[in-house]
């Protein structure tokens, strides 16, 4: 089973302070791009086809298997109309 946004948030305890504030903001926004792209009742290929990825790429960044890219972030935002911000506005 892939490892989820909030498993990893779970697992950070032990983790230096910066990098567990990055896992947690990480999953906080992944959280609300997952909410998003089910608002609008979208599919994970659907929103890769918005953004120019691949349905792959889309699977990685709302799953925790690595730290999204920067751009990879933006493009997927970008599609859903998202702000990306550091705080829940």
């Amino acid at each position: 089973a892939m490892k989820t946004w909030e498993q990893a948030r779970k697992q950070i305890h032990s983790l230096p302070e910066p990098e567990k504030q990055e896992i947690l903001q990480m999953a906080q926004l992944v959280a609300r791009i997952i909410e998003r792209r089910q608002a609008l009742g979208l599919t994970q290929k659907q929103l890769a086809e918005r953004a120019g990825l691949k349905q792959a790429a889309v699977a990685r960044l709302e799953s925790a298997t690595t730290m999204p890219r920067v751009d990879t972030l933006l493009r997927v935002s970008n599609s859903l109309n998202m702000q990306l911000s550091p705080t829940n506005q």
